[in-house]
């Protein structure tokens, strides 16, 4: 069933699909009958096709069944029965019935020093994020596997992160407030497409700046000589070649930051300190020699 759980008044999608002996799909020979028992026991729907319809995988059918509004809340009993050859298939399956709920007077949520407050990023400035935080990840190789012992003798995969994406999300904020904060002034959002374009490049290399000096304070922590009856070990020196990447990236960071941000100079507002050439000579040259002022 793909919606576990519903509300009453409401429909709910249930699937069922059927298989032969091998585990492949197959149609029942009549379309299957469908019972619906509620939490209490009682039958709200006795057997019956009516509303079922196979889908357009083999062996796939679907019934879109409108829970009763004055039906009890809880699991709720699908059942399942169909003809396959010589065989009746029975299978039952459960779902969840909850009640809609009430509306209660909005109350602004509370937040204590140290909570974690959300973002609350717009659907548009999601997909900003999305489409750079991939980037990011590939930048940093953060996405990774490692093995790990099954206990059968064998090894079995599992993910393997440098990063978590609130770390990340959390570099790429850093990024684009130091973007917007450096002169001359800006007020561009993820949901910009020129963040997503043509500055995209260097805020990801802020963002990676950041996650270069983070990873390089821990690294460096752990470089210290380990030694266990007289045998030492000096581990690699991950925190130097983090550092000597986080200077390079430093440096052309800056100056392409700067550069960009010349070029994004603001219009005046005014004519400024122009003058207006439509004025006789004669009259501005008398002007100067009134205020003694030598041309």
């Amino acid at each position: 069933m793909a919606n576990r759980i519903g509300t009453r008044g409401r429909s709910i999608d249930l699937f069922v699909r059927f298989v032969d002996a091998t585990g492949e799909a197959i149609n029942s020979d009549e379309t299957p009958e469908v019972q619906i028992t509620d939490s209490n026991g009682n039958v709200q729907q006795a057997f019956t096709n009516l509303g079922v319809s196979l889908l357009k995988d083999t062996g796939l059918y679907q019934l879109t069944y409108t829970i009763p509004e004055d039906g009890p809340d809880g699991y709720y009993i699908d059942t399942w029965k169909a003809n396959i050859g010589t065989e009746q298939v029975i299978s039952a399956f459960q779902f969840l019935v909850i009640s809609a709920g009430g509306v209660e007077e909005s109350v602004s949520p509370t937040y204590e020093p140290g909570d974690a407050s959300p973002f609350n990023f717009t659907k548009e400035e999601t997909l900003g994020i999305n489409k750079l935080l991939r980037i990011v990840k590939i930048r940093v190789k953060n996405d990774g596997v490692r093995k790990v012992p099954d206990g059968a003798g064998g090894y079995t995969e599992e993910a393997c992160t440098v990063f978590s994406n609130d770390e990340l999300i959390c570099f790429l904020v850093n990024s684009l407030s130091e973007f917007n904060s450096y002169p001359h002034f800006t007020n561009y959002n993820f949901d910009d497409e020129r963040i997503q374009t043509i500055f995209s490049d260097l805020i990801i290399q802020g963002a990676v700046i950041l996650a270069l000096a983070a990873q390089a304070l821990i690294e460096k922590g752990r470089e210290f000589v380990i030694t266990d009856n007289g045998i030492s070990f000096q581990p690699p020196a991950v925190a130097d070649l983090l550092n000597n990447q986080y200077s390079a990236q430093l440096a052309d960071y800056k100056e392409k930051l700067k550069v960009i941000k010349n070029n994004l100079k603001p219009s005046p507002l005014g004519l400024g300190g122009f003058r207006v050439t439509a004025v006789s000579p004669n009259y501005l040259r008398l002007r100067h020699l009134r205020e003694r002022a030598i041309i």
